[in-house]
């Protein structure tokens, strides 16, 4: 059987010697996986680490975890890969956020673009970044990740463009480009060490953003002859990334 793993944020440890597992985790790990006193499980720390660790103690809505020795998990991907994702109708940016942290992405950055359909307010947007950061928690325990990728507030497009690091590649995907594909641009050039993944929304990027971001040094590219969807296009373009350059497959 699988051992269970949880994330616990940096206020819930004790000097990493014990833990609270609380909220949705701790009512999981009594109500649905019926564990109690003596049962094992892996604790992450969200930097990289991982604890086997025994239930001490549960109650409602915490449990009480000792650790017992640190465990070497699986290593992260040798490339890290920025998902730069305009904002999606509904509960897509859900999905973006799901399957890019199952695939391998280190990093989810909430974009507003031109021609996004979903206008959020601040308290809007927090709570919305709290929720999408709240599932990629749970992607990463699901999937055995021991970093859990930080997913940053909702921001403008401008702004992530200015803040991208030099040394970075920068792939931005665009339905207009018809001659540069991503397949020639990861096969012709050596791995680098960051990748930042720009998609845009339903509606796609606008020629002006396409042409700021060309001139901010990005890669203007194409996933193919298909027209995917913003959620779809996300995840392909992270997979496609770290299988090529990454641990993927």
């Amino acid at each position: 059987m699988r051992i269970p793993r949880f994330y616990v944020p940096p206020d819930q440890w004790r000097a990493r010697e014990a833990a609270w597992i609380t909220g949705a985790d701790a009512r999981h790990l009594t109500r649905v996986l019926r564990l109690g006193p003596g049962a094992e499980v892996l604790l992450l720390d969200g930097s990289g680490r991982m604890f086997r660790a025994e239930v001490r103690e549960t109650d409602r809505d915490r449990v009480h975890a000792v650790v017992t020795g640190e465990v070497e998990g699986p290593p992260e991907p040798g490339v890290r890969v920025t998902l730069v994702q305009a904002l999606a109708k509904g509960d897509r940016m859900d999905t973006v956020v799901q399957k890019a942290t199952e695939i391998g992405v280190a990093r989810i950055i909430p974009v507003h673009a031109e021609r996004v359909v979903v206008r959020l307010d601040p308290v809007k947007a927090d709570r919305r970044r709290k929720r999408w950061q709240r599932i990629a928690t749970e992607a990463s325990e699901q999937c055995g990740r021991t970093r859990v990728p930080e997913v940053s507030p909702v921001t403008n497009f401008e702004e992530v463009l200015n803040a991208v690091p030099e040394a970075a590649l920068l792939l931005f995907f665009w339905e207009e480009e018809r001659r540069v594909t991503l397949k020639e641009i990861l096969r012709s050039r050596p791995p680098v060490g960051e990748v930042f993944v720009f998609i845009g929304p339903e509606g796609g990027f606008s020629a002006r953003e396409a042409a700021a971001a060309v001139s901010r040094g990005a890669v203007a590219v194409s996933l193919g002859p298909r027209l995917l969807r913003t959620d779809t296009a996300g995840p392909v373009a992270v997979a496609l990334v770290l299988y090529e350059w990454g641990d993927l497959g």
